[in-house]
């Protein structure tokens, strides 16, 4: 159909224009800068207009999605060690326990006894220890019976702890005067030197000029 002049070219152009436009042969908007928008295709009977909406919309599904899936690894990255439960025993590691005056005075009672029984096996072992000392005793006359004197020392000075030996031995000592060589056993609760100085100052202060003791050592 020939139109009025003119108008057929005017409509061909239009009709080319619109043509290129739908096949892409057209240069469209450029996104904004840094954003790419994918080629929509519209479904069978669906508008462009709905189909852009459809497709902005799966788009937001999905980056919520991909946002939503990312949060829990980056808080689990973030979330700072829990420290490990201290150990009690490591906290009071140097710790003491709170002394009560009870507790204070049972120790010092308990430390008490131990020196008593400390005490008590001293003594004992003290009392049980013994010494030998041996003696020497002179009369004043030559003409004593050194023999009978000595048995009368043992019978006269009789202790708990003393012991006499049985028999004696008889040295010169000059001009016909004899001595007396014995020994004696006594435990720690006894002194030699007290038993000599009861004997010559006391007992026998007549008949024994001296007594001496020339040695001592522990059994």
């Amino acid at each position: 159909m020939e139109l009025p002049g003119g108008i057929e070219k005017d409509e061909l152009g239009v009709a080319l224009s619109y043509a290129l436009m739908l096949g892409g042969g057209g240069s469209a908007p450029s996104a904004p800068s840094g954003k790419s928008t994918p080629a929509v295709v519209p479904a069978a009977g669906q508008s462009k207009g709905a189909a852009k909406k459809e497709a902005k919309a799966k788009a937001k599904a999905e980056q919520k999605a991909k946002t939503a899936a990312a949060q829990p690894k980056a808080k689990a990255k973030a979330a700072p060690a829990k420290p490990a439960p201290a150990d009690e025993d490591e906290d009071d590691f140097w710790g003491e326990e709170e002394e009560t005056p009870e507790s204070i005075a049972a120790a010092a009672a308990e430390l008490e006894a131990a020196k008593a029984k400390a005490q008590a096996r001293l003594a004992k072992k003290e009392a049980n220890q013994r010494s030998l000392c041996n003696l020497e005793i002179k009369p004043w006359e030559a003409d004593q019976d050194l023999n009978a004197l000595y048995k009368k020392i043992k019978a006269t000075v009789v202790k708990d702890g003393l012991k006499w030996s049985e028999g004696v031995k008889l040295v010169d000592v000059a001009f016909g005067v004899q001595k007396i060589i014995c020994t004696a056993v006594v435990n720690q609760t006894l002194s030699m030197d007290a038993i000599i100085e009861e004997i010559t100052e006391e007992s026998f202060a007549d008949e024994v000029q001296s007594m001496t003791m020339t040695s001592m050592s522990l059994l």
